[in-house]
């Protein structure tokens, strides 16, 4: 896909956004008062090569029942091969965060692999092939589901040996709820039990966190970073970058339908594009109207050129809105209705110039839609 090639291949861009972008999409929250993963020294050009990395979300593997959440076997094993090779820097979750928050600089292309939930299928047809191939993982686990026995999930033993081989684990919640959804003290409380049971089934309580169906809130971002871990990730689209909050950190999430290795390797080479005066200051929406984003672009990535958003909810397909260019970097998205309740998204791109594509995502709840 040549990137630089607006007048037909941009085109072309937009439709392959439009038919195969499922995929929930990152929510950079920079310029709204929260520490930002670098060092604030030059924080908005850091988004190229070596400044911004790939996180991968896998949740279930062979399950063919499972087509929106689950990966083809063959397509998994295609994803390591090319993972495994000279092109990706592969590294955990964890040391793309510490690294990033050193100000330190990142082997170009650098890839981190996780995986939600703990389904038995992590266990029995990933963790073989990831093993194998000597590529590290990030599983993160509801306590719940695991205390319980339910079937499809991996137990603690297994869990454990995953983690004395190399897997860092994460913490999921308990119960795996929707946090927008409920009181501060449900969620505390709920989050505390995971922890314990993390503590006393492992021995320490994991320092990485992934929020449950993707969805925040600045009232959960605060009851998570109270909670002591050094990051938080959502289930949508994005890479990790200078200008995002650690404690909401994309990923690209990987399923059945979007598993081909053309658009595949286009997340794996994607590249930051940092915002920052963010607004609304929070996802969580609760008016009843049509909503207004707005956002500044970064100085160091623009460059002239084309610049274009999509929207989606739920399962819908991604529809381009159009952008509204304001006083110098500034950039306006109107939606001519309210969305429904629940989770949405936006996702924006721009070419490299070469064969790349910077994007940055935004996933909102709206409550009173």
């Amino acid at each position: 896909m040549e990137a630089e090639k607006l007048t037909d291949r941009q085109t072309g861009l937009r439709d392959r956004i439009a038919r195969h972008c499922r995929s929930a999409v990152s929510v950079a929250l920079a310029g709204i008062g929260f520490a930002v993963l670098f060092p604030a020294a030059d924080v908005l050009a850091q988004s190229g090569a070596g400044q911004s990395a790939v996180v991968l979300n896998y949740q279930r593997f062979g399950e063919t029942q499972y087509p929106r959440t689950s990966v083809a076997t063959a397509q998994f094993e295609a994803h390591i091969k090319l993972l495994a090779g000279d092109r990706y820097n592969v590294t955990t979750a964890a040391n793309i965060v510490s690294s990033l928050s050193a100000g330190e600089r990142l082997p170009n292309r650098t890839v981190a692999i996780t995986i939600d939930d703990a389904y038995r299928s992590a266990y029995e047809v990933a963790w073989p092939r990831l093993k194998a191939a000597g590529l590290p993982v990030t599983v993160f686990v509801s306590t719940d589901p695991v205390d319980q026995g339910l079937r499809g999930y991996m137990n603690w033993d297994q869990i454990r040996e995953m983690r004395d081989a190399g897997a860092t684990i994460g913490a999921h919640t308990a119960s795996h709820p929707h946090m927008v959804n409920r009181s501060p003290e449900e969620n505390r409380a709920d989050m505390e039990r995971s922890l314990v049971r993390f503590e006393e089934e492992l021995g320490q309580r994991p320092k990485l966190f992934s929020y449950p169906h993707g969805e925040m809130s600045l009232a959960v971002r605060e009851i998570v970073a109270g909670a002591g871990f050094d990051a938080a990730f959502g289930q949508h689209s994005g890479t990790v970058n200078a200008a995002l909050d650690r404690y909401f950190l994309p990923r690209f999430s990987i399923n059945e339908r979007y598993g081909g290795m053309s658009e595949f390797r286009m997340r794996l080479d994607t590249l930051g594009l940092p915002v920052h005066d963010l607004s609304p200051q929070d996802p969580y929406i609760a008016a009843a109207e049509a909503p207004v984003i707005a956002f500044t672009l970064g100085e160091g990535v623009v460059r002239g050129r084309k610049f274009a958003c999509f929207y989606a909810q739920g399962n819908d397909s991604f529809v381009e809105v159009p952008v509204a260019e304001l006083d110098g970097l500034r950039r306006e998205l109107r939606f001519d209705k309210p969305f429904r309740n629940g989770a949405w998204r936006i996702n924006c791109t721009m070419p490299t110039g070469g064969k790349r594509y910077r994007w940055f995502g935004m996933q909102f709840f709206s409550a009173g839609g």
